[in-house]
């Protein structure tokens, strides 16, 4: 089958191995076409894709929480503190916003108002004035609440941005909340906003942001800046963090079993959340996600997924491309052939991140110096020859074709970062 990408812009620089000199090479070319450039659109935020227009029918001139925690953890990384503060502070003024919705759930008896994703805290919404979006949306996604939280507290573990009294008022029903809906054992639609089940990769982002929130107290409590943490506030955090390490001991390296075993969204423990405790669980979700996902082009979300199956466009109009499907998955599962999965860009760079990060840890690593260069040069023949970094790939007529939502920042700010990265690597092999 013929590669969408045989003549993209960068196979002609993309090698094997590489130096100072041919890496530079490469950037110049994407500086030249702004390839990871983003730029926020209102409140320090991020549109999932920039290409799209204010009325698009694909949505992607939104704001999910989720991604935007990414790209501000790329930025972050690579030194711009400025720009992820910035968007840690506009989530935080939609999560003030949401804080009703927080509180409603925290307080129901019979805890039947979780049961409505509709009634939980929006997950995506409006950058301009951090509105919420007036469709049905399955935002029952505890993964993006536990990357929001985890991120403000890095920031603020890190010294990069104190928490004010107002981000403390914000953040702080969310343990509330953890506990009310039983994250643990919470069915949630997950990264993919599909259908609800128990997903690793929301448990494992929640006791990161948990774990995160109680590293800051008891920081905060050494250093006499936190007299109103009481011992009973910092024993529920712990709590409440062992109760999703109970669930992610009994049931990794798989995402939702029985139901779903192999899912890439299982990656995002590993990078950017490093909440796993055990090296052999990471290179079990590795290794899973290499044998049972890795295809020609990029990566498949899991088996099975049908969102930009074969024809994609020639199924669903438009507006229904990226319509909740939530609840009609079957539906949409009935137009996939077999393989024919559409194949994501998103997580070539976060593998070769992954590994980037374990040389650098150890330089004698070899293996996972080999591995950063062949994921990073993946993500290189992933760009399209206008210097675009796509959503995915997705087979039309035979061929794979990228999709429309390109650029996705999501895309953009994984791919800085494992360039980023493969420039200290060079640095180190020097």
């Amino acid at each position: 089958m013929e590669n969408a990408f045989e003549n993209g812009l960068l196979r002609p620089l993309i090698a094997e191995a590489y130096t100072p000199k041919s890496l530079s090479a490469i950037r110049k070319v994407l500086e030249s076409r702004q390839t990871h450039e983003i730029s926020p659109i209102a409140h320090g935020l991020f549109a999932a894709s920039p290409s799209q227009s204010p009325d698009s029918a694909t949505g992607y001139q939104n704001v999910w929480v989720r991604d935007n925690v990414m790209v501000a953890n790329s930025l972050f990384l690579r030194g711009d503190t400025a720009s992820a503060a910035a968007c840690i502070r506009g989530i935080t003024q939609f999560f003030k916003k949401q804080l009703p919705r927080f509180r409603e759930i925290i307080d129901d008896p019979v805890r039947v108002l979780k049961e409505d994703a509709n009634r939980r805290p929006h997950v995506r919404f409006i950058a301009q004035n951090l509105g919420e979006l007036s469709e049905k949306w399955p935002h029952a996604q505890n993964d993006a609440l536990g990357h929001a939280l985890w991120f403000r507290f890095r920031l603020a573990n890190t010294g990069v941005l104190a928490l004010t009294p107002e981000d403390e008022e914000v953040y702080r029903p969310l343990a509330d909340y953890f506990d009310a809906i039983e994250y643990w054992q919470d069915r949630d639609s997950g990264a993919w906003e599909e259908g609800r089940k128990i997903n690793n990769s929301s448990v494992g982002a929640v006791v990161a942001g948990l774990e995160e929130m109680l590293k800051h107290h008891l920081s905060s409590k050494r250093r006499g800046k936190a007299s109103s943490v009481k011992a009973t506030c910092l024993d529920r955090l712990r709590y409440l963090a062992a109760k999703g390490r109970e669930r992610l001991a009994a049931t990794l390296p798989f995402e939702a079993p029985p139901e779903r075993l192999v899912d890439s969204a299982l990656l995002f423990l590993i990078y950017p959340l490093s909440v796993l405790r055990s090296h052999d669980i990471e290179d079990a979700i590795l290794n899973l996600v290499q044998a049972r996902l890795k295809g020609i082009v990029g990566i498949k979300r899991y088996a099975g997924d049908s969102y930009f199956c074969q024809d994609y466009d020639e199924w669903f109009s438009p507006s229904q491309m990226s319509s909740d499907f939530s609840e009609r998955l079957d539906y949409r599962d009935a137009f996939l052939q077999p393989n024919c999965e559409a194949q994501w860009c998103i997580f070539d760079p976060v593998l070769s991140v992954v590994y980037g990060q374990r040389f650098l840890a150890d330089p004698s690593d070899a293996a996972s110096f080999r591995k950063q260069i062949h994921y990073f040069n993946r993500s290189l023949a992933q760009v399209t020859a206008k210097g675009l970094c796509p959503e995915l790939y997705f087979l039309k007529e035979g061929r794979y074709v990228p999709n429309a939502h390109t650029p996705l920042a999501w895309t953009q700010a994984n791919q800085a970062l494992a360039f980023y990265l493969m420039e200290k690597s060079l640095e180190v092999t020097r």
